[in-house]
């Protein structure tokens, strides 16, 4: 597979780019994030990527640094459409959430349209064949939930992402946990007593910063591929792992917490056996 963009791009975005772009990413949850790319690329999971409620684009841009040459980025969102959602009263604040806004801070990072497709809609509007017809068919492998809040909401945008990411993929879900927004907690719990059965949390990556820099993340994967997901992430994460517990209904749930800076381990043989001899315990 032939990345997109090359891994000294990448790691400028981390160090620099996306210091420039308005939003939340905390660097515990980018450091999980980033071993997802590695844990995909080494079992070859291909596929497209797509968040919805993407704001100015600073988780998204990170994302589409997960592409390999074909694939695309889809980035889901009311933008200005919608201004009362938004609180948008001025065209100050309207020229600010817009997908023009969008394409520039894409485009400040080498990222143009050939890569990306802009879906300006209300995900909460949308049903799982017209936003299917969106993204192209079933294609994704990444896919963040960072949209409505609201109880209903995220359960809605939960069960969208459920049904068009690939069984070899991952659901990223935002502000688990976060007290500005805490039927954003019930939504989730919803989904997975009362709409799943395939899908399961894998890990959480706590908050390590202001909570106006971003909350815990959720990290969701497909029951089928739950164990050797898991395996890798604790691996490549293991100075901050902290414990394994229950989780609606899933055991050993990883939990990530950052006491300083985080740190990503790479994917070496060391790595790749001790998975392998853990798999074959199983």
């Amino acid at each position: 597979m032939a990345k997109l963009f090359d891994h000294q791009h990448f790691i400028d975005y981390l160090n620099k780019g996306s210091t420039e772009v308005d939003g939340y990413l905390q660097s515990g949850s980018a450091a999980l994030i980033w071993s997802l790319f590695d844990i995909q690329d080494e079992l070859n999971i291909t596929g497209n990527v797509a968040e919805i409620g993407v704001y100015h684009g600073k988780l998204f841009i990170f994302l589409c640094h997960a592409l390999n040459q074909g694939e695309r980025a889809y980035a889901i969102d009311v933008f200005d459409s919608e201004p009362e959602i938004q609180g948008i009263q001025t065209q100050d604040d309207k020229d600010l959430f817009s997908a023009k806004n969008l394409i520039a801070n894409l485009a400040a990072q080498g990222i143009g349209d050939e890569v990306v497709k802009i879906i300006t809609a209300n995900s909460g509007k949308l049903a799982v064949p017209e936003l299917r017809d969106k993204l192209d068919g079933d294609q994704v492998r990444l896919f963040s939930i960072d949209g409505d809040h609201s109880r209903d909401g995220v359960r809605h945008d939960l069960n969208l992402a459920a049904e068009t990411t690939r069984e070899t993929g991952i659901i990223i879900v935002d502000d688990l946990f976060n007290s500005l927004c805490p039927s954003n907690t019930e939504g989730i719990i919803d989904f997975f007593r009362e709409d799943n059965s395939a899908w399961t949390p894998i890990a959480i990556a706590a908050s390590n910063g202001p909570i106006k820099t971003g909350a815990a993340k959720l990290f969701v994967a497909h029951k089928s591929r739950a164990m050797i997901y898991k395996a890798y992430l604790r691996l490549l994460n293991r100075d901050d792992f902290k414990l394994a517990d229950t989780f609606l209904g899933e055991e050993n749930v990883l939990i990530f917490d950052f006491q300083s800076h985080p740190v990503k381990q790479p994917l070496d043989s060391m790595v790749r056996l001790s998975v392998a001899r853990f798999l074959e315990q199983q």
